[in-house]
């Protein structure tokens, strides 16, 4: 606006100076120098009456210079003021946050007559030139409140031309703004030392509290900074600032504000300053609000309030730092944590490393939004899109040495390859129902699940549900996409994670509730609504959820009293990446997602650190903590998620999946979407009749005393190998012959040889190079009828003996070709020969 007027005089001036020679040339009149300058005078007067006749500007009072940001909790709590450009300190207040006394104050020391003047106090320009002229130096200002908050609203440098457009500003801000909305524009501008501009920071720095809680010395004290900020700096000027306190007060007495009585109670009180320290609470939660947020908030918010909830976020971090520090003989530095509000989106707590100022781990790094690897994390939405394409939770599913082709990647070109992926505990489980699979985190299944759904859908949903990290397409991935061999950032994961909570709806998360304005405007930031669209029927997230909660499912892997167990309804899922670089620990309740990240920033690996280990204990002492905080919300008073109603419970076959058939020795209950129940009856379990004498199926000809029935498990062909291996009661093949003699005597002399049921010949084993050798070994099983010993011999030479009904060497592998035989009753086995290499 000064620009503006300045180009807007000078253009006024230009004219009336061709005017006037127009007028000249017209009459012949000469005028002389004074006249001209006396019309040049009329037209500055008259650019000036425009200049103060113009409205303020609304930029003028909605934007100071020097106004920070506070950002606060969800409850109000200061998590850090953001300096302005100027490094300044601002935030506003009305007149009336403000004491009587106060205000009082700041009339006496710097503009008694500020109610009665025009913004302009002639007496006072009267009184400081006849001072100033009889010391012949500047000893006293005649400036009004007006013309400071003139000068501050302009910014304009000190002098003459500065003095002039101040005045002409005041006059402007007299006419169209009322005393007490001047004031108020002050004491929100004003500086008073330290880096505070406006009376609310100032409080804060020097006293630590509101300015409505400032006592009648302290406002005193106050009142006399801004004539000079760093001359009257209590901090390091206490005595001249105590003799400027003591002249305001004298002058509240002289304008009759105070009594004297007022006057000697001030003086002799106690001044306790107290320096403010700088608060820096969730650091990187800060920093995610300030760039994701705030980057582009031109109008700059004075006061921010936020979704945190610095008690917990408080809490989250000790957890942290308490777990970490019992990690440190393991080589883990950081970790990374996101608590989500299910209803609301809001994050509650999010902390991005355990040490903000430690830079040898990288500190300002937040872990929460950098790309890790999620290992077995992404394994729910595989099972998930399995389950809405028709399979069910006791579906089977098979756990096997199977090969599956995957793209290799050298060099930026795709070649086909094959993948034989294992399991963490290194085991196969033949047919798992889909339930046990997913508890478990069983890794041969899921991607044999991704081969059925297919990469590319699993892909698009994780694309779908936010996850911009995805920046390849899907054949980079491939199948290994279940394994998570693509980068995640946890505040998606947990994102994700939180739509099981919502029957399928996705929910933006929030990190700011209001933001407030100067000059005292506040705008509510708008609650994120779920999406229409159902990313997963409500019945598949139920399944998922019920899986990964229940504690029964996953025993096999995590034992029955794992860190994912807890007493309410909590869907847990871990991850661990390849060499322990990564591990991951979720949970997700009716009310609140967790999410934990814990490795190293520099990706080296962690020593035997696994999901359950490392994220897992930090996940659950954050749930326990929201726990005895919120006992009374729903999701903690229930032990299982509630039930869609298009779904119904039926009993089936625990080792099948299927219904359970009359020989079935057990059962177990299991829900199902209505009408994708299992139609066919279990076929796995047969009862036999069999000789007892040989354990052969038996014929009509057995004598009735060597008869019996016993039940025996009949798997798939594909399952063979396995249920050998695996000792399973696998029903005879060949009828008994016993009623014939000669038979009898072929058969005795025939069964006294043992047979090597594993390995098989010419199998090839390979040692894994990402696992130490002391615990990489193989299972050598046999049989041997009527044999009460088992001699094993390798090579030609003895390695051990077994006993018992079912013989079983355990032998620690090593590279090279080998001959394994064993010896019962006298009897050699046939040599099954096999190789392990590198």
């Amino acid at each position: 606006m000064l620009n503006a007027f300045l180009a807007l005089a000078a253009k006024l001036t230009d004219k009336g100076v061709a005017l006037v020679k127009a007028t000249v040339r017209r009459t012949g009149f000469t005028w002389g120098f004074r006249s001209v300058l006396w019309a040049f005078f009329g037209l500055c007067l008259i650019a000036s009456l425009i200049y103060v006749l113009l409205p303020i500007p609304a930029d003028h009072r909605e934007r100071a210079p020097f106004q920070s940001i506070r950002l606060l909790d969800r409850h109000g709590l200061l998590l850090r003021e953001v300096l302005s450009d100027a490094s300044g300190s601002s935030y506003p207040v009305t007149l009336s946050d403000l004491p009587a006394h106060f205000v009082q104050a700041t009339l006496a020391a710097e503009d008694k007559h500020f109610y009665s003047h025009i913004g302009i106090d002639f007496p006072a320009i009267a009184r400081a030139a006849w001072q100033n002229l009889k010391a012949l130096r500047v000893v006293s200002g005649a400036s009004t409140i007006t013309q400071q908050t003139a000068r501050l609203m302009l910014g304009a440098e000190r002098g003459l031309i500065g003095k002039i457009w101040t005045t002409l500003y005041a006059l402007r801000l007299e006419l169209h703004l009322s005393k007490d909305e001047i004031l108020t524009e002050y004491f929100n501008r004003v500086p008073y030392g330290n880096q505070t501009f406006g009376i609310a920071a100032a409080a804060h720095c020097y006293f630590q509290k509101p300015p409505s809680q400032l006592t009648l010395a302290e406002s005193a004290l106050l009142a006399g900074l801004p004539q000079s900020p760093s001359g009257y700096d209590p901090f390091r000027h206490f005595e001249k600032a105590k003799r400027r306190q003591a002249e305001t007060l004298r002058r509240m007495l002289a304008n009759q504000m105070i009594s004297e009585q007022a006057q000697s109670d001030a003086l002799a009180q106690t001044i306790d300053l107290t320096p403010a320290k700088r608060t820096f609470l969730a650091p990187h939660f800060c920093d995610y609000v300030l760039q994701t947020e705030l980057s582009s908030d031109t109008a700059r918010a004075s006061s921010v309030t936020t979704t945190l909830d610095l008690p917990l976020q408080l809490e989250c971090e000790r957890f942290l730092t308490d777990h970490l520090r019992r990690l440190r003989g393991h080589h883990v530095q950081n970790s990374a944590l996101v608590v989500l509000d299910n209803h609301t989106g809001d994050i509650l707590a999010m902390v991005g490393s355990p040490d903000y100022f430690n830079a040898k781990i990288d500190g300002t790094y937040n872990g929460a939004t950098a790309t890790r690897q999620p290992g077995s994390a992404l394994k729910p939405f595989t099972y998930a899109l399995a389950l809405e394409k028709g399979l069910g939770a006791s579906s089977i599913v098979p756990d096997l040495p199977l090969p599956f082709q995957i793209a290799e990647h050298e060099d930026g070109e795709a070649e086909r390859g094959m993948f034989f992926p294992q399991n963490f505990d290194r085991k196969f489980h033949g047919p798992v129902r889909l339930r046990q699979a997913l508890a478990c985190s069983y890794n041969v299944t899921a991607v044999k699940l991704l081969e059925w759904v297919g990469y590319e859908n699993l892909y698009n949903r994780l694309k779908q549900l936010g996850f911009t990290t995805l920046s390849k397409e899907a054949g980079f991935y491939g199948l290994g996409l279940t394994l998570g061999n693509s980068d995640v950032r946890l505040t998606e994961m947990v994102r994700a994670y939180s739509i099981f909570a919502r029957g399928g709806r996705l929910l933006r998360e929030r990190s700011i509730l209001s933001k407030q304005y100067a000059p005292f405007d506040t705008l509510y930031a708008p609650a994120p609504k779920p999406t229409k669209e159902r990313y997963f029927s409500p019945e598949v997230c139920y399944l998922i959820s019920d899986i990964l909660n229940d504690n029964a499912a996953r025993r096999p892997s995590f034992g029955p009293n794992s860190v994912l167990r807890f007493p309410f309804a909590a869907a847990c899922k871990t991850g661990t990446t390849k060499d322990y670089r990564d591990n991951w620990s979720f949970a997700v309740t009716e009310d609140f997602t967790v999410g934990v990240w814990v490795g190293n920033f520099d990706g080296a690996p962690m020593q035997n650190v696994s999901g359950v280990d490392g994220a897992g204990p930090i996940m659950r002492d954050v749930l326990m903590y929201l726990f005895k905080q919120h006992p009374n919300r729903s999701g903690f008073l229930k032990t299982k998620f509630d039930m869609p109603p298009a779904m119904r419970i039926v009993k089936v076959c625990p080792l099948s999946g299927d219904a359970i058939c009359d020989d079935c020795p057990m059962s177990m209950h299991e829900a199902f979407i209505i009408g994708r129940e299992p139609k066919k009856r279990c076929s796995l379990h047969r009862k036999l009749w069999i000789d007892t004498r040989n354990n052969l199926l038996a014929t009509p000809n057995t004598p009735n005393e060597y008869r019996a029935q016993r039940l025996f498990e009949q798997y798939a062909p594909e399952y063979a190998d396995w249920a050998v291996s695996q000792h399973k009661p696998l029903p005879p093949t060949a009828y008994s012959r016993l009623s014939d003699s000669l038979a009898l005597a072929e058969h005795v002399e025939s069964a006294a040889a043992p047979l090597i049921t594993y390995p098989k010949p010419d199998m090839i084993f390979a040692m894994d190079s990402h696992l130490r050798p002391e615990f990489q070994a193989m299972a050598f099983t046999a049989i041997a009828p009527n044999a009460a010993t088992v001699e094993w011999r390798l090579n030609g030479e003895r390695i051990g003996e077994t006993s018992g009904d079912r013989h079983r060497l355990i032998w620690r592998l090593q590279t090279g070709a080998y001959r394994l035989q064993t010896v019962a009753n006298g009897q050699a086995s046939p040599v099954v020969e096999f190789a392990v290499t590198d």
